[in-house]
């Protein structure tokens, strides 16, 4: 009696067992919206912040189960950041080794801010992609790749539109190539048939405007000043004077773009300082977005020869050297005072 106690037991305990594994691994969990969800693993999520918000999107049914599946399994290690999609009716095993795979293609949303350089979305990608800055870079002046991508110019500076991207990351693939084309085609999208006819209309070259695009917006991100500016710029031009541009300096000097410049650094010798030298510099600085490249096709008419900042993000324009340097002192009174009530 006592043996077929045991015996019956025994086999109890494999059918829970096995009643238990067939849940924690191969039992499918069908939701009631057959939709696909998606789920974005951020660096430094550990199982149980994935496990509750699966359990909370019902791609699992049981989140203790889970955690507890992954552990024995010893996936908790494993898993690598990006977004996944999960179609209706998959059992634990296959979320585990679907997020933790290595080699499967992941999904990575990035926006890229106006204005970066090539170094600086590089670097950026790296922070949160984990991809090399370096390899970015080599892309983004990869001669070949620049020519197939139909860019007459040296590098793609400026050509890299600045936007929000839904990007495939394969460990297989030259994933920096591939954002670097989609950077450059969302740019050439952006460039209307309208934008190149008022091009053409006023003889202003691609680059040209690129480049002038760069600077205005490295200037200002305040929308309403930026045909303003383009106009000062222009009107230096005309006038063959030195465009003087704060922004190019920036980019020229080897550990630019730094908080303030100094007057050691307006000195810096390179192609690029336009306070040497007369004319647009030899490309783009920067990466600019569309309204800064309109306003570089569409600049507004004004006699402004000169500008300075006020301190909130706006500034001072002046169609005279006398007024200008009025108004270089109310911003030096500006930065004291600012110093001043920091100290209190």
């Amino acid at each position: 009696m006592k043996i077929k106690l045991i015996y019956i037991f025994t086999l109890a305990g494999i059918f829970i067992i096995a009643l238990i594994l067939n849940l924690a691994l191969f039992q499918r969990i069908f939701r009631t919206d057959p939709a696909d969800i998606t789920l974005k693993i951020k660096k430094g999520d550990n199982l149980r912040n994935i496990a509750t918000e699966l359990e909370e999107k019902q791609v699992i049914d049981n989140k203790s189960i889970f955690i507890l599946t992954g552990r024995l399994l010893g996936y908790q290690d494993k898993i690598i950041p990006g977004e996944y999609t999960f179609p209706n009716g998959m059992t634990n095993l296959e979320i585990l080794k679907k997020v933790t795979d290595p080699n499967s293609v992941r999904y990575f949303t990035v926006t890229i801010p106006e204005g970066l350089n090539i170094r600086q979305i590089g670097r950026l990608l790296q922070r949160q992609l984990g991809l090399d800055s370096a390899g970015f870079v080599e892309a983004a002046n990869n001669d070949s790749l620049i020519n197939e991508l139909g860019i007459d110019a040296d590098n793609l500076e400026g050509y890299l539109f600045p936007d929000t991207y839904r990007i495939s990351f394969s460990p297989l693939g030259k994933t920096e190539d591939k954002i670097v084309e989609m950077m450059v085609s969302n740019f050439m999208k952006k460039i209307s048939p309208e934008l190149k006819e008022e091009m053409a209309d006023q003889d202003l070259d691609l680059k040209d405007v690129v480049t002038m695009a760069s600077i205005i917006e490295g200037e200002t991100r305040y929308e309403p000043e930026k045909k303003t500016i383009a106009g000062v710029y222009y009107n230096r031009l005309r006038r063959h004077m030195k465009l003087e541009a704060d922004p190019t300096v920036q980019y020229a000097i080897p550990d630019g773009p730094k908080r303030r410049l100094v007057y050691s650094d307006l000195k810096y010798p390179s192609p690029y300082n336009t306070y040497l030298h007369r004319g647009l510099p030899p490309g783009p600085i920067n990466n600019p977005g569309l309204s800064s490249i309109i306003a570089a096709i569409e600049p507004e008419d004004n006699d402004y020869l000169y500008f300075v900042a006020k301190g909130d993000g706006s500034h001072r324009f002046a169609e005279t050297y006398k007024e200008h340097k009025e108004n270089i002192q109310l911003y030096k009174e500006y930065l004291q005072e600012k110093e001043e009530n920091n100290e209190k």
